[in-house]
């Protein structure tokens, strides 16, 4: 695990934090996104004859189909596994609401896990890991006399959620303001899970199952494509924030 850490540490410590990236990563990001909804759609349409026993079977498992998702994405959050693959996932299983709640309840279980993995076990080789990057260094040193603003900016910014929880678990910030600060990730969360909806949508109107007027699809599109430009933009403000503060 320190080895699969580590390699995920190195790769939040070089995330870009300059302006200029920010119509780059809203290409990027809006790219990614629709080309998860289109293999979402083909899959649905290959699948288009099993779908209501699909759904059935789901169904019928009860609480034990959200309880398995959540098991598994908490693991792969431990093991700082890309996290939206499984909050787009939740989305298109759940639904908005139910799916939102899921993400958000696991990850708050994973960073309170996380948080005592590194305080308590990993202390030392995160530590190690911290002194070869300045930016690290820095979030130490700012969490330290505003804990709660920045731990807040920084859930908002560019750092990944899993390496950010493993960063602030052997920082100074206590675990109160640790907590306080959490909500950051909120935003981000709700718009992946409604990417997720979209895609259930346009599953169900590409495999007959569902019919709405061409008004709700639009909307529904144009939805996911302002949820795209509010979530850049809000950890565009947070980088620009938390460079003003020198921290990173």
């Amino acid at each position: 695990m320190h080895r699969f850490l580590g390699r995920h540490l190195d790769a939040a410590a070089k995330v870009s934090l300059h302006a200029r990236q920010h119509w780059r990563t809203l290409l990027v990001r809006g790219l990614i996104i629709t080309v998860a909804i289109v293999g979402v759609v083909l899959l649905g349409k290959s699948l288009e004859a099993d779908i209501p026993q699909i759904e059935t079977w789901m169904r019928d498992q009860g609480a034990w189909m959200p309880a398995i998702f959540c098991t598994v994405f908490l693991l792969a959050s431990l093991f700082c596994l890309p996290a939206d693959i499984f909050v787009f996932a939740a989305g298109t299983l759940f639904g908005l609401w139910w799916g939102f709640f899921y993400v958000m309840v696991t990850e708050y279980v994973a960073m309170v896990i996380q948080f005592a993995l590194a305080r308590v076990f990993l202390k030392k080789r995160i530590e190690g890991f911290m002194a070869q990057h300045p930016r690290f260094q820095a979030i130490d040193r700012a969490v330290s006399q505003r804990g709660l603003k920045i731990g807040f900016l920084l859930r908002l910014g560019p750092v990944p959620f899993s390496a950010l929880s493993y960063v602030l678990g052997v920082s100074r910030i206590s675990f109160r303001t640790y907590m306080l600060a959490s909500p950051g990730m909120l935003p981000s969360l709700l718009a992946v899970v409604y990417y997720g909806v979209v895609a259930r949508h346009l599953t169900r109107l590409a495999t007959g199952m569902e019919h709405h007027s061409a008004v709700h699809y639009i909307s529904m599109v144009g939805g996911a494509v302002v949820a795209l430009f509010v979530s850049v933009y809000i950890a565009r403000v947070a980088r620009k924030a938390l460079r003003d503060a020198n921290v990173l």
